[in-house]
């Protein structure tokens, strides 16, 4: 007998705890707007978001004067932690959210400094699975679709394709890049399937764009995050998100 509780049967479970109890507790009766941006990148927030109202929740949102808008910050790294901070974003009112990030590539034509929509990502980390049994999940289809329609009026190049997300970058194998790579997956990164799986579960609209920060679909990996491309694009990313 499995000492893990069976993961179907646990699905279907009401939770014990859940994020409109925890934010009752730490919001202090905060609402946020419908619409969020999400970014790892605590400094080219900050500098976007600029004398806009901070509130320090479980992480830093910044709110646009007309709060209709709002950055998220700080909320740490990897599945868990995004899949946190996406429950309680809903709890506090966000209904449609842009996650700006970077990503690692698979592909060869799938350049550092590129600029990548998410529109599907494969569930190999362990957040994913307590909310669906699905290996790939989907972005938003109508939100990516003005994400991808706001890049090409700012003339930003970009490709569109699959992601796979996992929690331990440290343990990438090349049997894994050469399966994905095969299967089409152009990324790899640590948040979007929980961050898709949260929106999908709580019946919101997610969607994500990753700027290439490094290559490991040749069997060696190749770090390129002092291009400035990268800095220069995930700027303008940031300032996009706001305007889809």
């Amino acid at each position: 007998m499995s000492l893990i509780f069976n993961s179907a049967r646990a699905r279907k479970q009401p939770s014990l705890v859940n994020a409109q109890a925890y934010v009752r507790l730490t919001a202090n009766g905060v609402q946020l707007p419908a619409r969020a941006g999400l970014s790892p990148f605590a400094f080219l927030i900050k500098k976007a978001a600029g004398s806009w109202k901070k509130y320090n929740l479980p992480a830093e949102v910044y709110c646009a004067p007309n709060k209709d808008f709002c950055f998220v910050t700080g909320f740490g790294c990897g599945g868990p932690a995004a899949a946190m901070m996406v429950e309680q974003l809903i709890a506090l009112g966000v209904k449609e959210l842009i996650f700006v990030g970077t990503a690692g590539s698979l592909q060869e034509e799938v350049r550092p400094g590129d600029i990548v929509v998410c529109d599907e990502s494969i569930c190999a980390d362990g957040t994913s699975p307590h909310y669906t049994a699905r290996e790939l999940v989907r972005a938003d289809k109508s939100l990516t679709a003005r994400l991808a329609a706001s890049l090409r009026a700012e003339k930003l190049d970009f490709h569109l394709g699959r992601n796979w997300s996992t929690d331990a970058p440290y343990r990438e194998t090349n049997a894994e890049v050469k399966h994905y790579q095969k299967n089409h997956v152009l990324t790899v990164d640590m948040e979007t399937s929980a961050l898709f799986t949260v929106c999908a579960r709580r019946k919101i609209a997610g969607a994500a764009v990753f700027v290439v920060s490094d290559y490991i679909g040749g069997g060696v990996w190749q770090p390129n995050f002092k291009n400035p491309l990268i800095w220069q694009h995930l700027r303008r990313l940031i300032q996009l998100a706001r305007h889809v």
